[in-house]
């Protein structure tokens, strides 16, 4: 799948660019009942404990003071390519993207495991195989002091469905020689591979989140109401465990 854009969804009236993420829904439902009807069209849309109080529909918007992080919220600073919630044992299979106020400086960034896969070699592909890997847990998930950890993964797959892509520009490392030349070989293949949209007022990004990997182009906010805003929904083709998820809302607290 990697991309998908779909054109004139249906948004309704858009108050203004709120100041930060937790606003009330209610000034949007137009737009989030858009948003959850097209994601519940491919599997279950859910949220993440840790990760905005749970909610399914997450705003995007830019907040003062966090515009160097690498974190959503973040403007100034390349949000650099990433897979969403890598660390996660149930990490989302597609990420869905609603603008409801643009930007076109703001030019959401991606590449696709078809246009990366052939510029690693043979031997490259087999150490990404291996988990040789470590990454970090996203900031937003512990933005009330939780600690970090180092979580052990492999950056390659191959399923029945076919290859898949695990990857963190800026917290993923390899624990020996061999898995640290590998990642920089793929960091030049993803490099040379990335595409570019600014995405309009009722357009909908649709990102398979098992090969495609994501970021953003810095760009400035005013803070004046009309910033960039997105809705973000996030949806995993199986549920985990019903002792790991509950209303929607994944709450495993700690990777595995």
């Amino acid at each position: 799948m990697g991309v998908s854009v779909y054109d004139d969804i249906v948004i309704g009236f858009i108050p203004s660019t709120p100041a930060t993420p937790y606003t009330e829904s209610s000034p949007t439902l137009t737009a989030n009942d858009s948003l959850i009807e097209f994601a519940m069209g491919l599997g279950y849309p859910v949220g993440y404990a840790q990760e905005q109080e749970g909610r399914i529909i997450q705003d995007i918007v830019p907040v003062h003071k966090t515009e160097y992080r690498q974190i959503s919220t973040s403007s100034k600073a390349e949000l650099a390519l990433h897979t969403e919630t890598a660390f996660h044992p149930y990490k989302p299979d597609y990420v869905l993207l609603l603008c409801v106020r643009s930007d076109p400086a703001a030019e959401t960034t991606y590449a696709n495991l078809d246009d990366i896969l052939p510029k690693l070699d043979k031997d490259t592909i087999r150490v990404l195989m291996n988990p040789w890997f470590l990454t970090g847990i996203d900031e937003s998930f512990r933005t009330r002091g939780e600690p970090d950890m180092e979580i052990p993964l492999s950056v390659l797959k191959e399923s029945d469905t076919g290859w898949e892509l695990t990857y963190d520009a800026t917290v993923m490392s390899g624990v020996n020689n061999a898995a640290r030349q590998a990642l920089i070989a793929l960091d030049e293949a993803i490099n040379s591979s990335v595409q570019a949209i600014a995405l309009k007022s009722a357009q909908l990004l649709v990102i398979d989140n098992r090969t495609t990997v994501h970021g953003r182009r810095p760009f400035s906010p005013r803070y004046d109401g009309r910033d960039r805003w997105l809705k973000r929904a996030l949806v995993v083709k199986s549920l985990p465990p019903e002792h790991e998820y509950r209303n929607g809302v994944i709450t495993t607290k700690f990777p595995r």
